[in-house]
């Protein structure tokens, strides 16, 4: 039984994103483990290094610059509270 050429492209694209995701929205120490079993004999293979956990990404790891300095809060009563009542 063969695949159909549209669905073989579908499954193609959804494996890429979800690839695409765990590597860019992975927690550092999730990736840096999944490395490590992707690592074989000190070698790294093309799919260990995509997901290599020492560039940071995703503002998660440390090493992103994008997220901008932290600031500090404002200070209190500058500023206007919503109070949530449970009914």
């Amino acid at each position: 039984m063969a695949i159909p050429m549209q669905e073989l492209a579908v499954i193609v694209i959804v494996s890429v994103a979800a690839l695409y995701l765990g590597a860019k929205y992975l927690p550092v120490t999730l990736r840096a483990r999944l490395v490590l079993r992707l690592t074989k004999d000190g070698r790294q293979s093309a799919l260990a290094r995509w997901f290599d956990a020492s560039a940071g990404g995703a503002c998660g790891g440390g090493g992103c610059s994008s997220c901008g300095p932290k600031t500090a809060a404002p200070a209190p009563g500058k500023h206007r509270v919503i109070k949530l009542h449970q009914r």
